[in-house]
């Protein structure tokens, strides 16, 4: 449990000091902003909006009658298209404004518009928008808005605005769609221009919100793919969806893919129609924000679905970062009081803007080692491209309930070892020796090897698939080395244990006296199938496993056995323990539980015999419209600020997770519909854990995007230093520039040394990397540069490191501040050496004089000499050398041979 007081949950983030004291006591929220002047509605009957393109109009329909079925086609004469028509309607579902659609099942006489046949047929380029106000159940049940297709479910073109709202084209029923989506909610009974671009030349599907685009994917298939064009549709889905439930005022469908430009140039006509209702829609989106409260010294401000949010006006203390999404301040102490302002949020929809001040309040800086903060590891489903990689989200501050991805959303590591794929990753730490690992399903179901023959993919994978975990380390959560693996159907020394068709999903749990003599261990549990032969046929199903292991190698692992055998396919086991319990949550797959949760008071809970007691199942199965088979890959974990646990599940395919909570684990879990929840789509099947203020802090300013600088300028050492001295000599950190507009922090810098000459005079420029998650190994290439997953020589790398410059000037030793002189005379018939020393430096030095008849030192000032004598007592010398030393060196003089007479 944290130490640090929990705060009401709102929105959190990094601290980045400004140097200013807020003001306490600051004003409460103020009056509304006045709001923008607004267009009045056009409501004359098919009249079109001024300023929507006419260039490739293919077909115009205009809701905007208030009788009739037939609804013309106001494209132009040039238009082959007649109009559409509407089934099962009244004259009481026009409004004069738009036509309302009833909503209902597929079963019933709900109205729906019929489209010309053959709208788009033939060609490779299309845009088709639409005017609309979607009802609430809109957003949870299956529809289609619009359908270009037939009552085949195997090819078609469509829009929906059922979460998320995506358009999308397939000609291999839903398994092949190609979708582009949005990443946020939209708003009912508000009205968007929905719009969906096909782009045959750049071979693209885009949607775009009220002329703003959200999502677009890459795919070869065009509107002339949709070969059977008979049932074009406003409101029906060819599947048996129900009806579409809201209202239309425009449906457009161009021969072209209009630009971006006109795109909003379409969404600002259409927004006429209705625009006195946007005051109200901006008002909603700014009524729902609520009070911030600051739990760190940056946070993250709210966004509102359905409106733009910007800020302004913070109150003294506050400041907004440099993008306008944050907003900063220096925390009060640990301990100390709690501090209060204000910031202006303006909410505009569509071009009509409300705006008010929304309190703040600052509450004290957490202490360096309470709890504080949550990361995740996890996957991405994408069929399009190669993400079975790794990546972390970071929450929001101490928010269990919004998560940031790091990275810019990009993996962190990858994996050159086996199918080059990574699945279903968990992170845990041993407590002993402080070492974080992640370990991981080795297997790539996109771009891998899916087998051959009669058995494919799953089929390929679940009897001859990798039963290899792959096993990465940290001590610090931020630098990963490069991965290992670990084959769970071996032992210790090699010797194989189970037949095992696969491993995947695996999970560990420390246990504190694991051992006898109490020694602590992981017990490791993952889904295999398990075999009675080595040619690994006959029945077999998903069991979920047991081994143990202190460190995820090879060499201290052993196998354990069966954990989970229902008889039916188990895989995703996750556990959390509170207050002696252990609880166990597995997906069944076989009988029909879906999720299900067991406990058990048992120690030794791993050990054949215990007895689980089961409390829920079907857990999650409302994310997935009622289908328990439809979530998976579950992840527990407790919140730090209440008695509060969080169940994350898996909506599978693309979906990701979704939130169940629970303030009493025997009562089981509940959905969590909160509106300010937010995850990145498609974040799958990964592990949660706690962090500290601390490891908090140390995650978020790893969490680059650039160097402020790459130049770090020069440095000079003397010629013949050791490399110490040069490593001492670089700059030892950079400043890099935070993600999500969180300021600067200063990382370390691991610099490239090797191509310096520290015996050579001159100048080295070097590289260094800063430390920062985009150092970390997130790609590999093979021979020949081949990036197929069977490459051979697979080599591992950073794509996007951080990289700074620096010079090094390695200098020549300075040569000696004075010189010496030498020479003999003849002094009663013997020998005498005379040594001449002159100090030429700014300083008072010591000088040593050696000469092959004796040694002696001088202390010279600045400027100074003197001359030595030095006795031979010898008629006849030989020629030689006098050696003088100093603080600054060496220097010798000769001396010629001598005889006195």
């Amino acid at each position: 449990m944290s130490t640090h007081a929990a705060t009401v949950r709102a929105f959190r983030g990094t601290a980045i000091a400004l140097g200013a004291a807020l003001l306490a006591g600051a004003a409460a929220a103020g009056p509304l902003v006045p709001t923008a002047a607004s267009a009045a509605p056009n409501t004359a009957p098919n009249a079109a909006p001024a300023d929507a393109p006419r260039d490739g109009l293919l077909a115009e329909y205009l809701f905007t009658q208030t009788t009739g079925s037939a609804v013309p086609n106001t494209a132009g004469a040039a238009s082959p298209l007649g109009p559409a028509t509407v089934v099962n309607g009244s004259d009481a579902l026009w409004t004069g404004s738009s036509l309302r659609f009833t909503g209902g099942a597929k079963t019933s006489t709900a109205d729906w518009v019929r489209l010309p046949d053959a709208l788009l047929a033939g060609e490779q380029s299309a845009t088709i928008t639409v005017e609309t106000k979607f009802d609430a159940s809109m957003a949870s049940n299956w529809h289609f808005l619009w359908n270009i297709g037939s009552d085949s479910t195997s090819s078609y073109y469509f829009a929906t605005l059922k979460d998320p709202a995506r358009t999308a084209i397939t000609t291999a029923s839903n398994g092949g769609e190609a979708n582009a989506r949005t990443t946020s909610p939209l708003v009912p009974d508000r009205w968007y221009s929905v719009t969906s671009v096909i782009d045959g030349a750049a071979d693209t599907i885009s949607f775009y919100i009220d002329g703003v685009r959200v999502g677009q994917t890459a795919t070869a298939l065009t509107p002339a793919s949709i070969t059977d064009q008979t049932v074009n549709a406003i409101g029906r889905s060819p599947w048996p969806d129900g009806f579409y439930k809201g209202e239309v005022s425009t449906f457009r469908a161009y021969d072209r893919a209009l630009s971006a430009a006109e795109v909003a140039a379409v969404s600002d006509a259409d927004s006429s129609l209705h625009a006195s209702s946007f005051q109200a829609s901006a008002q909603a989106s700014l009524d729902s924000i609520q009070p911030i409260d600051m739990s760190d010294s940056s946070i993250t401000l709210p966004t509102a679905n359905g409106a733009t949010l910007s800020w302004s006006n913070p109150s003294d203390g506050l400041a907004l970062g440099s993008a306008g999404t944050t907003l900063q301040a220096v925390q009060p102490a640990p301990g100390s009081s709690e501090l209060t302002g204000t910031v202006t949020a303006t909410a505009t929809v569509r071009g009509v803007s409300v705006s008010k001040e929304i309190p703040v309040t600052v509450a004290p800086a957490a202490a360096a080692g309470d709890d504080y903060g949550y990361l995740m590891v996890h996957f991405i489903e994408d069929s399009a491209g190669y993400a079975e990689k790794i990546y972390l989200d970071v929450s929001r501050g101490d928010d269990p309930e919004q998560w940031d991805p790091l990275n810019g959303g990009e993996p962190i590591l990858a994996s050159q070892l086996g199918t080059t794929g990574i699945r279903d990753p968990y992170l845990t730490r041993n407590p002993e020796t402080g070492t974080y690992y992640i370990i991981a399903t080795d297997l790539r179901v996109f771009g891998g090897d899916g087998g051959a023959g009669a058995c494919t993919s799953w089929c390929h994978w679940t009897t001859k698939g990798s039963t290899k975990l792959l096993v990465w380390e940290s001590t610090d959560l931020v630098s990963w080395g490069e991965p290992r693996s670990l084959d769970v159907s071996l032992d210790a020394n090699g010797g194989e244990v189970a037949e095992l068709g696969m491993a995947w999903a695996p999970e560990a749990t420390w246990v504190d006296d694991y051992f006898p003599d109490g020694r602590g261990a992981f017990v490791m549990y993952w889904s295999s199938n398990l075999y009675e032969n080595p040619e690994h046929t006959g029945a077999s199903h998903n069991e979920v496993l047991w081994g143990a292991t202190t460190d995820f190698t090879q060499g201290t692992y052993a196998y354990g056995g069966s954990f989970i055998d229902t008889g039916a396919n188990a895989i995703d086991t996750t556990m959390i323990q509170n207050d002696g319990t252990t609880y166990r949550i597995t997906k069944d797959n076989g009988l029909g539980n879906g999720i299900y949760m067991e406990s058990t008071t048992a120690e030794r809970w791993w050990e054949p015999g215990t007895a689980w007691t089961q409390l829920q199942s079907r857990i999650g199965a409302a994310w997935a419209g009622g289908n328990a088979g439809g979530v998976e890959g579950p992840a527990v974990f407790k919140s730090h600020s209440d008695e509060r646990w969080y169940l994350y599940v898996d909506v599978i395919p693309s979906t990701g997770y979704r939130p169940m909570t629970t303030t009493n684990l025997d009562a089981g879990w509940s959905q969590l519909n909160d509106p300010s929840f937010f995850m990145a789509p498609s974040t799958k099947h990964g592990g949660v854990i706690s962090l500290t203020k601390a490891q908090y802090d140390t995650v978020r300013s790893a969490d680059a995007a650039a160097a402020v600088s790459s130049d770090l300028g020069s440095i000079e050492v003397d010629a013949g230093s050791d490399p110490n001295e040069l490593a001492g000599a670089l700059p030892a950190t950079a400043d890099v520039v935070l993600a999500y507009d969180r300021g600067t922090a200063a990382r370390p810098v691991t610099w490239n040394e090797a191509s310096v000459d520290l015996d050579t005079p001159g100048t080295y420029p070097i590289t260094g990397t800063v430390s920062t998650y985009s150092a970390n190994l997130d790609t590999w290439v093979g021979a020949g540069g081949s990036s197929a997953w069977n490459a051979p020589d697979r080599v591992l790398s950073s794509s996007a490191a951080i990289t700074v410059n620096a010079t090094v000037v390695v200098t020549a030793p300075a040569g000696p501040s004075f010189t010496v002189l030498a020479d003999t005379r003849c002094v009663a018939g013997k020998v005498v050496l005379v040594a001449k020393a002159a100090n030429t430096g700014e300083t008072a030095a010591e000088i040593a004089i050696v000469t092959p008849y004796g040694s002696k030192t001088v202390q010279l000032d600045a400027g100074a000499g003197k001359s030595l004598t030095f006795s031979s007592r010898l008629a006849s010398i030989s020629a030689g050398n006098v050696e003088a030393t100093s603080a600054g060196g060496t220097q010798s003089a000769a001396f010629a041979a001598r005889t006195c007479n």
